[in-house]
């Protein structure tokens, strides 16, 4: 199965405006907006966002205080320009879409042509994309193709280069992700050195409380999608233990039982709370409808798999 992962450079500003290509795009769509229809309720609303609108650029050490007038596109930064940028880009899809190729035979029909989240695309088949017509077709609509941070991945049956690559900041291998979580988890555990290094100075609760919102959410970000063997849930556990230990400043030699320690901090093994966390993607999945790309997944791999 190949998958293609484009990455866009959002650049208006050769030609025409930002928001002058959303809403003709938007005309594009259907018939053009009568007054008081939503599409130029939109025109209206973005022009007095970002109508006349100016900039200030600071710079340590220079005298940049006179502001300028920019009237393309809208600020990075600004809450306005990834909803826009996401219309935009939907409206470039749907012809990418048009041109795919149609499935030929019954397991590509299950797969999911692409799976996107805001303006995060995979395109999947089962042989090489046209990388080429796709961007060709988004050059028409202005959106240039990041080609630097464009990613090719090939999942094959004997191949394990997949398991690395990264699909919203979790890797594709099980136990690649959970050692690339691990690593992150430290490094937010270690940048809290002072606190946990200081445990008298500190509350218990409080530090728990810290490490719950920045260690463990980081150790745990998207667990529901591992697959763990019982070594893997029982380095897991330990590895959480060791972290917990830190927490409350209890070194070599002071001993303290896994119950006891589970029992100071509120916590349960850490194994449990990815199990938990399965059956909640689990049952997340099964209440969507049949056609997303999750439940084609895993009919495919249920029913249609060779």
């Amino acid at each position: 199965m190949w998958v293609y992962i484009p990455s866009f450079n959002r650049n208006f500003k050769r030609q025409k405006g930002y928001l002058e290509i959303v809403i003709e795009s938007h005309w594009k769509c259907g018939d053009r907006p009568t007054p008081g229809s939503l599409g130029i309720v939109v025109e209206i609303e973005c022009h007095s966002f970002v109508g006349n609108t100016t900039l200030n650029v600071k710079i340590s050490g220079a005298n940049t205080e006179e502001p300028f007038l920019t009237n393309i596109g809208t600020p990075q930064g600004d809450s306005l320009s990834p909803v826009l940028f996401i219309i935009y880009l939907e409206q470039a899809l749907k012809n990418v879409r048009s041109t795919l190729d149609s499935p030929s035979n019954t397991t590509e029909a299950h797969l999911p042509k692409e799976i996107a989240y805001a303006d995060d695309i995979d395109f999947i088949g089962n042989k090489p994309v046209n990388v080429k017509k796709i961007e060709e077709i988004l050059k028409v609509h202005k959106l240039k193709v990041n080609v630097d941070k464009t990613e090719h991945t090939s999942v094959r049956k004997h191949s394990e280069e997949w398991k690395t690559s990264k699909k919203v900041g979790s890797l594709l291998g099980s136990k690649e992700d959970i050692e690339h979580r691990k690593h992150l988890s430290n490094i937010a555990l270690n940048k809290m050195e002072q606190i946990w290094h200081k445990a008298d100075k500190t509350k218990q609760r409080t530090r728990i409380k810290l490490y719950n919102t920045l260690v463990r959410s980081v150790l745990l970000y998207n667990c529901g999608t591992w697959a763990l063997t019982k070594t893997d849930e029982e380095k897991l556990d330990s590895f959480h233990r060791k972290q917990l230990r830190r927490v409350l400043g209890i070194r070599y030699p002071t001993k303290i039982s896994n119950k006891s320690l589970y029992k100071k901090c509120e916590q349960t093994p850490i194994s449990l709370e990815v199990l938990q966390a399965k059956r909640r993607l689990f049952g997340h999945v099964l209440r969507r409808e049949p056609s997303i790309p999750a439940n084609k997944a895993m009919a495919f791999m249920l029913f249609d798999h060779p």
